[in-house]
């Protein structure tokens, strides 16, 4: 990790990364955290030295080194995509958990956003059937 963060690289950064900004794991790369890709947290602070600091869900707040982890945003749920879920719900069709049957039913019934978003992130999917989450 000899990166060493330019002064333009740094702000976009903080703008990228503000604190209470969702993000998950992409990679890490100490080899001692617990923490996997896939796992979220909300971001504290960023660091003159480009480290975003993030309290992670698992109780961790190891930071994402500039140069040698990666993170990513995580966006919010489309309110157009959490209505076409509850309305494929409301036809008590399938079983929201059948995620092929949920993305035939989204297709049938004209619904490209959530087909195009359950073919995209269907972990994103799964995590709003099970816990309602929509970060």
């Amino acid at each position: 990790m000899n990166d060493i963060i330019s002064k333009a690289s740094l702000e976009a950064r903080k703008e990228r990364y503000k604190p209470g900004t969702r993000v998950e794991l992409i990679s890490m790369s100490d080899p001692y955290t617990d923490l996997k890709p896939g796992d979220r947290g909300e971001v504290t602070a960023v660091d003159s030295v480009g480290t975003v600091h993030v309290a992670w869900d698992n109780g961790s707040t190891l930071g994402a080194a500039y140069g040698a982890d990666e993170i990513k945003p995580v966006m919010p749920l489309p309110e157009t995509v959490r209505e076409q879920i509850l309305a494929v719900r409301a036809t008590g069709k399938t079983n929201m958990f059948d995620v092929k049957a949920v993305f035939e039913l989204a297709v049938q019934m004209d619904f490209p956003e959530l087909a195009d978003f359950i073919f995209m992130d269907t972990k994103a999917y799964s995590r709003f059937i099970l816990t309602g989450e929509t970060l």
